[in-house]
Formats: C-alpha cells, structure tokens, sequence
C-alpha cells in the first residue's frame, strides 16, 4: 500500500504540473481548417451523397453522421456512418460522383506534414491494423496510418486513411502520462479501466490508512498534551 500511495501522489503530481495540452501535443499541430463560404461553391446534396452510398455500400448502410469540412481549401462532405455492422468514414469528393481515395503511404506523409507545425521528415510510416492491449492508440477504429517523428518531442500521428483527419498525436510526455495513469488506476494491461476491484480495495485500504492516522496523530497529540500537562502540574 506504502508503494501504491506514493504512486497516487506522484503521478498526480505530473498531472498537475504538465498542462493536458502539451501532453496532447496540440501545441506541435495545426489546428483544422476553418471553413469559408468562398470555398462552399456547389457542393452534392443531400439525394447525390445517398445514392452514392448506395452505389459503394449496398443497401445495408445507416448514416451517423454529415459534416462539412475543409480540407486544403476545399470543401468535402464527410460521412460516417454504419455499414455490415462497421463503421465506416468517407470524404465526398466535389462533384459527388465518388468517395476521395484512400491515402497512400505518400498520401499519408504529405498529410501528416500539413499538420505539424513545424516541418520534419519521418522516420517511418506505417498502416496500423491491430493493436495489442494497451497501445498508445487504442478504443479507436482501425486501420489508421502512423507516420513517426523524432522530433519534435518523437511525436506520432494518427491519420485516418479515409479522411486525412488526426486522430490522435502521441509524445513522449504522453507516454509518460499513459504510464503514470497505468499505476494511478492499476489497470495494467488495457490501462483505461478504473472500476475494477483491484482498484476499489487498494482505494479502500488508502482511506482506511489515512484516518488511521488521523486517528493516531489526534490520540498521540491529546497524549502529549495531557503528559505536558501532568509535568507541568508536579513543577508547581
């Protein structure tokens, strides 16, 4: 329990002092592309984007959701929605004849580095299709590009293949958070659960340990006071 406690105050200590921002990163990336009314121009309508999933997706397919996004200078409908029990994200391309193309690796290099901030070169670039437990990237869809960086911080970006979109960016403050968090909730192989009982008896222990001390500080004081006291009264 001594070994867990100092755990809780250290890695709440890190989450206090590192704003969540930089430890997101959001600082190295641009953020989206806002949209212009100059650039909305004749865009599909709502029955051109239905019968295109209809052309791609069959007739097993529900739309979750429609927004408009700009996307270097353009404007694109982005779909999402369920199809054959997936999840599925697309881009309209302008004339609404089709979906934009999957990214390439190349796709994906030249993306990654539309968002940073400050240009780099990639160390390595790779189309991930599974994660293990407890992945920097986890509890999203997949397949998903990473394009890796040395620097800064040795950032990674997640690209959605379909879209260009970031998904998420990790640094080594992240990690070190990811890590941190780990032992804050004692979940040690998927790291995002913190309702499990492991968790709830060592959280039970620690409160129990601290009014004990309470308790003993308040008895031990009461104690010296009163011998302070008896000491005092035999000098008179």
């Amino acid at each position: 329990m001594a070994v867990q406690i100092v755990a809780w105050m250290a890695s709440g200590l890190y989450f206090s002092l590192i704003p969540i921002t930089e430890i997101r990163g959001a600082h190295l990336t641009a953020a989206p592309e806002s949209l212009e009314s100059s650039q909305l121009g004749s865009l599909p309508g709502p029955d051109q984007i239905s019968g295109l999933l209809n052309e791609q997706m069959g007739d097993d397919w529900s739309l979750g959701n429609l927004k408009l996004v700009s996307i270097n200078g353009q404007s694109l409908w982005r779909v999402g929605g369920q199809s054959a029990g997936k999840s599925f994200t697309r881009l309209v391309a302008a004339d609404g004849e089709s979906f934009v193309p999957r990214l390439s690796q190349q796709g994906a290099k030249s993306r990654a580095g539309d968002w940073l901030l400050e240009p780099a070169e990639p160390v390595s670039i790779d189309l991930i299709e599974s994660v293990p437990a407890g992945s920097e990237f986890r509890g999203r869809e997949l397949p998903v590009w990473r394009v890796t960086y040395s620097e800064p911080e040795s950032v990674n970006l997640y690209i959605d293949p379909w879209t260009g979109e970031l998904l998420a960016r990790r640094t080594d403050r992240w990690r070190l958070f990811d890590f941190l968090w780990m032992l804050h909730i004692m979940d040690f192989d998927t790291r995002d659960d913190f309702n499990h009982p492991l968790l709830q008896i060592a959280a039970a222990l620690g409160l129990i340990i601290a009014l004990s001390g309470v308790v003993f500080w308040a008895m031990t004081t009461r104690l010296f006071r009163r011998k302070k006291n008896s000491l005092a009264s035999l000098t008179k």
